[in-house]
């Protein structure tokens, strides 16, 4: 349209297909559903920049016609940089979003509760279409060798369903629709030395669940990690690779059970009375992690490269999970923790010609 602001339009198409097929030997059953959904989007944007390049502005939106269930949805979005002094930029970020697919979990109990996962397209019924908003304020400064960016967000979703979120408490066989809203801030500083890197950063989440059929109120996301903090050190040196990581994080929220006893209202069927949903937390988890890494070059065409690393280095026992089951043999509740790795080291050798 001009040297500083462009126009873009267009049409883009989308069929998606779905396939589930189960079969069970006793009783002998199969079956095969397959679902299609096609979605027409209409696309328009606009992007202006300033003739000094300090100001970027991106906006546009996004028409959405559902086929199969004649509905139209409408998304802006915006996007805003503005460079504030000589090292420090402003942004600024909005959108909507929508989500046709989702993932459904059953978990198998009769298998170590290993999780069985399937997708589903949305039927605007038991599953419907997953509708976000979001949006975003950050700031970043560079200046000799400096790198600090700092982000705030907030993030609220529409039409998830628990069968979707993993619960593997009150809630596992629960059919519900709902939604969850995340808010938090992430910064994150680096310093960049003539052959060393250092960064860290940290990150604040507050998500939450809300199932309205499920008179909870509203109660900590099975994803929720509130407090996240990663560093790393990186020495590069003649071929030379040193790497040395961290990350540690506050507990994953769980559901403990009020006691030991049983529900037995119905003996055929007893359940484990829980505590209110995800009102506990695993112990905090951490991880240091070592790499290095050495390159020769033997002759014009043929190079060795030599790795190893190691996961875990202090070999701490992280739980990373934590869920409570029936002990069929004497009904009593047993406990079920799922760990990361422990001490992990890999070698590699690599020989180019």
């Amino acid at each position: 349209m001009s040297e500083s602001f462009r126009l873009d339009t267009g049409y883009q198409f989308d069929e998606i297909g779905v396939t589930n097929a189960d079969e069970i030997n006793i009783p002998a059953f199969s079956r095969n559903i397959k679902e299609v959904l096609r979605t027409h989007v209409g696309i328009a944007q606009g992007a202006f920049q300033s003739l000094n390049h300090k100001t970027l502005l991106n906006f546009g939106l996004r028409l959405n016609y559902f086929e199969k269930f004649q509905h139209f949805k409408v998304e802006p979005r915006i996007q805003f940089n503005q460079t504030l002094l000589k090292n420090l930029t402003v942004e600024v970020l909005g959108e909507q979003k929508s989500q046709t697919l989702a993932q459904i979990i059953d978990l198998q109990q009769d298998f170590l509760g290993i999780e069985k996962r399937r997708w589903a397209i949305a039927n605007e019924e038991t599953i419907p279409i997953q509708k976000s908003n979001q949006i975003s304020l950050g700031f970043t400064y560079e200046n000799k060798n400096w790198l600090v960016v700092l982000d705030h967000f907030y993030k609220k979703v529409n039409g998830i369903t628990a069968g979707s979120q993993g619960f593997q408490n009150q809630f596992e066989f629960i059919k519900a629709i709902g939604s969850y809203d995340i808010y938090g801030s992430e910064v994150l500083a680096q310093k960049n030395f003539k052959k060393m890197d250092v960064w860290m950063s940290y990150s604040f989440n507050h998500n939450r669940y809300r199932f309205d059929s499920l008179n909870t109120g509203e109660f900590p996301n099975n994803f929720e990690l509130m407090h996240v903090v990663s560093s790393a050190i990186i020495y590069d040196c003649k071929n030379l690779k040193i790497a040395l990581g961290s990350r540690w994080h506050s507990g994953k929220p769980i559901t403990m059970p009020i006691s030991n006893t049983l529900n037995l209202d119905n003996p055929e069927n007893p359940e484990i009375h829980y505590d209110a949903p995800n009102s506990s937390r695993t112990a905090a988890y951490l991880q240091l992690n070592f790499s290095a890494s050495k390159a020769w070059k033997l002759n014009t065409r043929t190079a060795i490269q030599t790795s190893i690393s190691i996961l875990n280095l202090s070999d701490k026992r992280n739980v990373i999970n934590q869920f409570y089951r029936i002990n069929t043999n004497d009904n009593s509740v047993a406990i079920a923790n799922t760990y990361s790795l422990r001490r992990t080291p890999n070698l590699n050798v690599k020989i180019s010609f």
